[in-house]
Parts: C-alpha cells; structure tokens; sequence
C-alpha cells in the first residue's frame, strides 16, 4: 500500500461545519482501498471513520477538524477499473 502524509494545515474549510482534503483521483485512485489515520497524543496511527467522497477528477475526505495523520491507498487501484 502507498502512503501520503498530511498535516493539519492540508484541511480546507467545508461549506458545513467540517473540513476536507481533496486529492486527485490520479494520484491515489478512485478511493476504492482507502484507509485515513490520525496520529493521536501518543504519537501512534489511529484509524478513523471518515466521510469520503467522490467528485469530478477528485477523492474528498471530510472531518470534523482538522488533524494531522496518513492516507493508505492502493496505488494500482486507477480510474475506470
């Protein structure tokens, strides 16, 4: 599995009362095997249960606030298969 890593500065205000990463369907694929984890106040990976939508060219996760963390992603998992 690949990974990206994201701080809390990577969250764009949503137009509720959430937050959301956006990245392109090219770089992590449609979203399909897609695990988000947050790093808790031990410093340990946790896995949490986020919103995740798909949009145009996009894969949009939605939180309650922004935290910093990973995405896990199958990286042979592309658009149209």
């Amino acid at each position: 599995m690949a990974e990206k890593s994201f701080r809390k500065e990577d969250f764009i205000k949503g137009d509720a009362e959430d937050y959301k990463l956006r990245y392109r369907k090219d770089d992590i694929g449609i979203g399909s095997d897609l695990t988000v984890e947050r790093i808790n106040d031990s410093g340990e990976h946790e896995v949490v249960l986020a919103n995740i939508h798909r949009h145009d060219d996009y894969v949009e996760i939605f939180w309650s606030e922004p935290f910093n963390g990973r995405l896990l992603y199958d990286s042979k998992v592309t658009f149209g298969e």
